[in-house]
């Protein structure tokens, strides 16, 4: 059985999850990071994306989350987001209405959404539709 260790999954409202897995996989800037047991101490910049996490009970979990940081130090690791939504919680109907409002703002139809606004939210609600999809 695989090593396992302590992940904490924390937004500024709340602690999304918090438990012994056995691996993460995270989305880094620059790709995503795979972390088991006994990983190097290390600080990384997260994007949006999905953390993927495997429980001690080989069930796999989803969590969707905005930009932010993880860190990997002492037998932990702690993902602090933006944003964080476990699969489980998202409003797939919810998510394909921001998206679409998004697709609208940046085809240049009137919308309540800056051109900037809608990029962010379109890469969001993506992430957080992939995350309902797998989890």
């Amino acid at each position: 059985m695989a090593k396992a260790f302590q992940l904490s999954v924390v937004a500024p409202d709340r602690t999304v999850f918090e438990g012994a897995v056995t691996s993460v996989v995270a989305p880094g800037v620059t790709g995503y990071i795979g972390i088991l047991a006994d990983h190097e101490a290390s600080i990384v910049a997260l994007r949006d994306g999905v953390v993927e996490l495997m429980g001690t009970d080989n069930q796999r979990e989803h969590i969707a989350i905005g930009p932010g940081f993880l860190e990997v130090s002492q037998g932990q690791c702690i993902v602090l987001s933006e944003e964080a939504r476990m699969a489980k919680e998202i409003d797939v109907a919810q998510e394909q209405a921001l998206l679409e409002e998004a697709r609208k703002a940046l085809r240049g139809e009137a919308s309540s959404m800056s051109m900037e606004q809608a990029s962010k939210e379109m890469e969001r609600a993506v992430s957080r539709l992939r995350a309902a999809r797998q989890g």
